[in-house]
């Protein structure tokens, strides 16, 4: 009993004779407290930065660049992101949408980041680091029975050359939304995703497609169509580009200058060799010596790079 009362009034002592401190540590949560709902309601980079993870984007299906497969995210793309962001210590959530979608988020800023190709629409919502994170190799590729039109397409210079053809393609490409406009002349057929338009030319619907020679030649080797379909080269300004690290404008990433530091330890990646391994493991033809030049003009969004700002990980 008598350990009781002492513990009694040394909790008594301790409530009485600390009330000043307990005062000052209840305006200490107040104040958190408002700082965390002025984060939420006026949109305090820092604050909200540090409530959720970094959320970041991916075009579902795009085998071998990125796609999901049993709740686990697979290809170039997230593995290349996993990497970097592993460097800085930033913990993300990778979501796995339709491309359209995914860009809508990055715009919106409800998506933080995503690996595209610099645009000036883009740029309107957009910063873009200037490290490339995979190269893009877009051939026009077609049926092998079908000598005629292959004969013509190794004679092809330009994409207006494939105007007079029914072209296979995916809903939700965004080059071909931007390069092979009906208004134009081109005839463009949509399927349901890349793996679809391998299918269908199998099956002899669609005389030709141009796309990802990455891609292509994954679905290709997947549905052991090698010996049906023909890809063939077509270089040219639209034909040859890179993508690289997009930050949303609105995402409070951006002002912790998120980009400049993927861009940085990306050049590690590729100086250690790691970048490398990852485009061999996927059959990219960079990795297995393929010459790449992007001919897409970008300078005009890096006018501002050098004075971004740089993230520095707490630890």
């Amino acid at each position: 009993m008598d350990n009781v009362r002492i513990s009694e009034r040394a909790l008594e002592y301790t409530l009485n004779g600390s009330a000043s401190s307990l005062k000052k540590t209840l305006r200490g949560i107040l104040f958190q407290s408002l700082l965390f709902v002025a984060g939420l309601v006026f949109g305090n980079p820092v604050v909200a930065a540090e409530q959720r993870p970094l959320t970041v984007v991916f075009a579902e299906g795009l085998e071998p660049l990125c796609w999901e497969e049993g709740g686990k995210a697979m290809g170039e793309q997230p593995e290349i992101a996993e990497y970097v962001l592993a460097k800085l210590g930033i913990k993300a959530k990778f979501l796995f949408l339709p491309w359209a979608r995914a860009q809508w988020m990055i715009k919106e800023g409800t998506a933080d980041l995503m690996m595209t190709t610099p645009t000036k629409n883009r740029f309107d919502y957009a910063v873009f680091g200037k490290e490339m994170t995979t190269p893009n190799y877009w051939n026009v590729f077609v049926r092998k029975d079908d000598s005629e039109l292959v004969k013509k397409t190794k004679n092809f210079t330009t994409l207006d050359d494939l105007k007079p053809y029914p072209i296979l393609d995916f809903f939700g490409n965004g080059w071909t939304e931007a390069h092979l406009k009906e208004s134009d002349g081109f005839k463009v057929h949509k399927a349901a995703k890349m793996q679809d338009i391998v299918r269908l030319m199998g099956m002899g619907q669609g005389s030709l497609t141009i796309n990802s020679s990455t891609s292509m030649n994954w679905f290709l080797n997947k549905l052991h169509m090698t010996d049906v379909i023909e890809e063939i080269a077509l270089e040219t300004p639209e034909t040859r580009f890179q993508m690289v690290f997009q930050v949303s404008r609105k995402s409070p990433w951006m002002q912790k200058g998120l980009v400049k530091s993927l861009d940085a330890e990306l050049q590690k990646m590729k100086l250690n060799g790691e970048w490398l391994k990852v485009l061999k493991k996927y059959k990219d033809p960079y990795g297995t010596g393929a010459p790449f030049k992007a001919y897409a003009q970008a300078e005009e969004f890096y006018q501002d790079y050098d004075r971004y700002p740089i993230f520095k990980p707490d630890f």
